[in-house]
């Protein structure tokens, strides 16, 4: 069976551009933000690469089950055929007719895979680029003021960042990936669409003369 290069790097989304937007008068550039952190160092990256290091891929079958089925409806620009490299690849990972080598060449379509990962809609939300409150590579739980603390979304999205941290203290105990890997499946199949702007959720902080979420 092939071989190829599966760890993942850092990649722009596959989204349209967000634009502009104001708040409390403000012109602002947006941007997408990640709710579980993206980062290699402590969010779905270095999930993915943990669980390759680990020998225990497998646990991730819940969102490649979900990629699979539901790409089609995330709002990507990746073109037809660009979306089913994308299943492609997924189907090929759980079946395990595709393994990872270090150092091999990457399969046909890895980019879109990866990016369509990286960036799964329903860990996102559109927002002002540079903020207040911006949490860098912590779980942005200014969301809930949003999306609200007590939903089904961000209940699960909390659930998928603690089981990466405690997959991240204790290596041994994949559970916590396959955990992680279920909350995030679970995401990635109900939530289809990215959290959209609006400028009525967010305020200026005249102290940092920056916008932050309302609440926050």
């Amino acid at each position: 069976m092939p071989a190829y290069n599966l760890a993942l790097q850092e990649l722009s989304h596959p989204y349209p551009a967000p634009g502009n937007g104001t708040v409390s008068g403000h012109q602002v550039e947006l941007m997408y933000h990640h709710i579980v952190p993206k980062s290699p160092r402590v969010g779905l990256i270095w999930l993915w690469n943990a669980v390759l290091e680990d020998k225990v891929l497998t646990a991730a079958t819940p969102v490649l089950n979900a990629i699979i089925q539901n790409v089609d409806k995330y709002g990507t620009t990746l073109v037809p055929a660009d979306r089913q490299h994308v299943k492609d690849l997924a189907t090929g990972i759980k079946n395990k007719t595709i393994t990872h080598q270090a150092g091999a060449a990457r399969p046909a379509g890895w980019d879109n895979f990866a990016q369509v990962y990286i960036w799964l809609p329903g860990n996102l939300f559109t927002g002002p680029k540079n903020r207040a409150d911006d949490p860098g590579d912590k779980f942005d739980a200014a969301i809930r003021f949003i999306i609200g603390a007590g939903g089904a979304q961000y209940t699960t999205l909390q659930t998928v960042n603690g089981k990466i941290d405690q997959y991240a203290k204790d290596r041994k105990k994949t559970g916590y990936a396959e955990e992680a890997y279920a909350s995030l499946g679970t995401v990635a199949r109900t939530n289809l669409q990215r959290t959209p702007f609006s400028g009525t959720q967010w305020t200026w902080d005249s102290g940092k003369n920056k916008p932050k979420v309302k609440g926050s």
